[in-house]
């Protein structure tokens, strides 16, 4: 029987392999992850390290001239003809004066669309800038009456980070195992597709079925060759990830990133069941469709459930131990604890491989039984 499923499943590579869109369907959707990542990361990292001139409009800008170059030391501008301002205005009465010198409130107004993103980390600066002023004027009015600044400050808090270099690397870079996990749901899924309903549509399949030949070999050999572009596609992005953020400088965020060829290895085997579970998936989504068509549509839509899942545990931070040995979110688990230098619990690891193949089989048993009526074979 070893040779029957090797036969089936070399003529399911074979048909694979000649359709030139499944091969680099795998290919771009392990480029697509780390690729995208690593430009936004650059992106972030160079508006970290290296801070923008802002540029605001100030009206009375003529009352608080100190305060203006305050906020001129800080980078933030006043708006010109060379330089644009911003849709953040910052208003300083006329009254600015009279009230700091009799020790006064002053009322200064910062108005913008709060709900504009663009503009949100502009805001925060110039608000930040706005504080630090104001508690260097208390301070000098403080201490001009003989008090102490400390009086107003009477707790200070010593922020110290605990989190190595590995842990910052697991908390930035979850998100590109996320795409790992996405090449895997999209690299096999044209060979899926096209190995269930395409083969019914060019009237194949009903040939192949009439072979001598188990039923449950055909389906295994099938979802094998889903499943081998699959994995091929998830060993693309996890070899891609170091060559990638090779260029990338998470140095400048204090993050010291190195995956370990032993690393990869371990990676690669952990999703090996993951890579058989998607395939039989989408095996049973095809086989449930009625043309080819359609299929492409049910799988699209099936397969960003595991992926929203999978973001949703990310962004969420939700914590529960089901989550360790559950299809998808334990080897997500496992690629975090890799990257962040955590010790991997394998114990857990077996069990989410374990339950992750035992829903492969019984997914197996019910597309092998879907295979036995009519109305699948001929997509009635």
């Amino acid at each position: 029987m070893k040779s029957v499923f090797m036969t089936v499943w070399l003529k399911e590579m074979t048909d694979a392999l000649r359709d030139k869109r499944s091969l680099m369907a795998a290919m771009s959707y392990a480029f697509f992850g780390p690729i995208m990542m690593a430009v936004a990361f650059m992106m972030v990292i160079k508006d970290a390290v290296s801070e923008r001139d802002v540029y605001v409009h100030i009206d009375g800008a003529q009352y608080a001239p100190a305060l203006v170059d305050f906020l001129g030391d800080r980078r933030i501008f006043a708006g010109d003809e060379e330089n644009t301002a911003r849709e953040i205005y910052l208003e300083i009465p006329e009254n600015y004066e009279e009230n700091m010198e009799s020790a006064k409130p002053i009322y200064i107004t910062v108005r913008s669309d709060y709900s504009e993103r663009s503009d949100g980390s502009y805001r925060s600066r110039l608000e930040s800038a706005l504080r630090e002023y104001n508690n260097t004027i208390a301070s000098h009015r403080l201490t001009l009456r003989g008090i102490s600044a400390d009086v107003i400050s009477p707790i200070r808090i010593d922020k110290q980070d605990t989190a190595t270099k590995e842990a910052r690397a697991a908390m930035i870079l979850g998100t590109v195992m996320v795409f790992v996990l996405m090449a895997i749901f999209f690299s096999g899924m044209n060979v899926a597709i096209d190995g269930s309903a395409g083969e019914r549509e060019r009237n194949s399949l009903e040939f192949l079925l009439a072979q001598p030949v188990g039923t449950h070999w055909l389906v295994m050999a099938k979802a094998a060759a889903a499943g081998t572009f699959a994995l091929f596609g998830a060993v693309l992005s996890i070899l891609l990830i170091p060559l990638v953020f090779l260029f990338v400088p998470l140095e400048k965020l204090g993050i010291d990133f190195s995956m370990s060829w032993i690393d990869q290895a371990g990676m690669i085997l952990v999703l090996i069941p993951l890579a058989a579970f998607a395939s039989i998936l989408q095996l049973f989504v095809s086989f449930r469709a009625k043309s080819f068509k359609e299929a492409q549509t049910y799988i699209s839509l099936v397969m960003f459930i595991p992926v929203a899942v999978i973001f949703a545990v990310e962004f969420t931070r939700f914590e529960h131990p089901a989550l360790e040995i559950l299809p998808v979110t334990s080897q997500h688990r496992v690629l975090l604890a890799t990257i962040g230098g955590q010790d991997v619990n394998w114990l857990m690891v077996l069990g989410g491989a374990g339950i992750t193949l035992a829903v492969t089989a019984a997914l197996v048993a019910v597309v092998t039984k879907m295979l036995r009526s009519e109305k699948v074979v001929f997509g009635l």
